[in-house]
């Protein structure tokens, strides 16, 4: 219910924004930059750094590496180490099939970089 009011709401901004905008087209457009999926996105991502500068600030950059930084090292790197330890079969596999493509070699690695790209952005 309460998701439903909060659409409402930007419901209507958005009305209100388009119609206040809609006599002059460069408003119109700076609006619907301003309101789009990427722009959010952006709004997102500015807010959330600028909040962690602020707790650096507040707390202090020697205090955030010693209380946060490191345990978060400390937990995850030796499971990095151990995953690339595990991947090292397959990276020698991949390895081989580039030496022995032949003429053909900076195509394969072209597709190949571009599946993978395909594969990390999904």
């Amino acid at each position: 219910m309460a998701s439903h009011a909060i659409r409402s709401r930007r419901r209507l901004i958005r009305t209100a924004v388009t119609k206040a905008s809609s006599g002059s087209s460069l408003a119109a457009s700076v609006s619907r930059i301003a309101l789009s999926r990427p722009a959010r996105a952006a709004y997102l991502v500015l807010g959330t750094a600028g909040l962690a500068a602020i707790a650096v600030a507040l707390v202090g950059p020697k205090r955030i590496e010693r209380e946060v930084l490191k345990p978060l090292r400390g937990a995850t790197l030796p499971q990095a180490e151990k995953l690339w330890a595990d991947a090292k079969p397959l990276r020698d596999q991949i390895a081989g099939i580039f030496k022995t493509a032949g003429p053909g070699r900076e195509r394969l690695v072209r597709s190949f970089q571009s599946w993978i790209g395909h594969f990390h952005a999904t």
